[in-house]
């Protein structure tokens, strides 16, 4: 009976601090976070706390799928919730009775091997440095937001998106149309509620040094040779027998 309540306590735990977006389920920000900072998680009975301790220079765009979602009881209620822990106050009314239900979008980075690129290049060394020392750093690899109905429309009319970094730590969404660059919209500009991460993964090379290779998802576990940590890539000394 005690591990029942356990559990129950548990689950009730996670899903308070959870909430199901488009059949994946995600985090409820407790601060203002951005698509593709690095940092770690520190959680409690209430809120999920993200530290942003890294934010990688991007020379290349970042390829982004976004998806503009209705609100329903569920995403409204972690909505709510992300802005009180943020101090901010709501800029939208939700009404379930009403069939025409406020909207937000969700963007997700899909090229990985360009993020990996460029994580792992000489202008981001410092970002890979944090990344080699801290096993428990993760990148949030997708976000829940909201923005005013006429950058929402913006972003739905746009044939490519792109995460991009021509201002110093500052990322910005690209909008293309035709090949041609649109729009770029800030995306402090938006309030981000709820989100999602990826950890990394790391393999050795001929030399047997450890690089980073993968992104995995949440925290789970490395698989095809793969490590979750620098150290555990990296070869253990050998015995020497005499």
């Amino acid at each position: 009976m005690k591990k029942i309540n356990i559990l129950l306590l548990f689950v009730i735990v996670v899903s308070c601090k959870t909430v199901v977006v488009n059949k994946q389920t995600q985090k409820i920000a407790a601060s203002a976070l951005e698509l593709g900072t690095i940092g770690t998680s520190r959680t409690n009975l209430q809120i999920n706390a993200f530290e942003i301790n890294a934010i990688p220079q991007l020379d290349q765009k970042i390829r982004v799928k976004a998806m503009v979602i209705p609100f329903n009881k569920g995403t409204f209620k972690a909505y709510s919730k992300s802005l009180k822990f943020q101090g901010k106050k709501s800029k939208i009314k939700y009404v379930d009775s009403l069939p025409n239900k406020p909207k937000f979008i969700t963007l997700k980075i899909v090229d990985k091997i360009t993020l990996l690129n460029e994580l792992i290049s000489e202008k981001n060394k410092t970002v890979l440095n944090y990344l080699k020392i801290e096993p428990k750093a993760n990148i949030i690899i997708g976000i829940s937001m909201v923005f005013d109905n006429h950058i929402l429309s913006e972003i739905t009319q746009a044939d490519e998106l792109y995460l991009s970094n021509v201002k110093y730590k500052k990322y910005e969404l690209e909008l293309y149309k035709n090949k041609k660059l649109h729009k770029t919209i800030t995306l402090s500009k938006g309030t981000t509620f709820t989100y999602n991460l990826s950890s990394f993964c790391w393999s050795r090379n001929k030399r047997h040094e450890p690089i980073l290779v993968n992104l995995n998802s949440g925290n789970s576990k490395c698989k095809n040779n793969t490590y979750n940590s620098y150290l555990d890539a990296k070869p253990k000394p050998q015995k020497i027998k005499f």
